[in-house]
């Protein structure tokens, strides 16, 4: 009997750990670009809650917001915060795309961008993006504000 058990235990251990090896914790990034005449923070934090008592997030517009309850289970909240002039753009047409870059180069993909803000927070708050669930890897995101060049950032994620 036990060695019919010890291949399914072998098997068990070796899905835990592919799985392990694919899966990425949330991790915390910031950078700022300038793009045109705006300023372009991308962030790259855990997954947010848009509603129900934890709702850190309050959605205002453009796509609906990716919930951390969905059939997606995103592990990251990909957003970017817009200035200009130093101060936040509550209305702007905002396109972020990201690929990975490794372990394997992937194809461009376009986020679904919510605009939202902080709850309980006023509309200066205001930022862009949605929840998204990212592997472990080496990132690059483009993010287009308006009719300004995109700004372009790189990323990793190591847990």
């Amino acid at each position: 009997m036990q060695k019919k058990l010890l291949p399914i235990t072998i098997l068990i251990i070796t899905m835990g750990f592919l799985f392990a090896v694919n899966s990425a914790e949330a991790q915390n990034f910031s950078k700022t670009e300038k793009a045109g005449n705006v300023s372009v923070t991308l962030k790259v934090l855990p997954a947010e809650h848009f509603k129900g008592p934890k709702a850190e997030m309050k959605w205002d517009a453009g796509a609906s917001p990716d919930y951390i309850q969905g059939s997606s289970k995103p592990n990251h909240h990909l957003v970017a915060f817009v200035k200009k002039n130093g101060k936040p753009v509550e209305d702007a047409s905002v396109t972020i795309r990201y690929r990975e870059l490794s372990p394997k180069k992937g194809d461009w993909m376009t986020l679904p961008v919510a605009r939202m803000h902080v709850s309980g927070k006023s509309l200066k708050t205001t930022h862009y993006g949605n929840n998204v669930w990212l592997a472990m890897g080496k990132y690059e995101a483009s993010v287009t504000v308006n009719d300004n060049p995109p700004a372009t950032f790189s990323f990793t994620l190591t847990k």
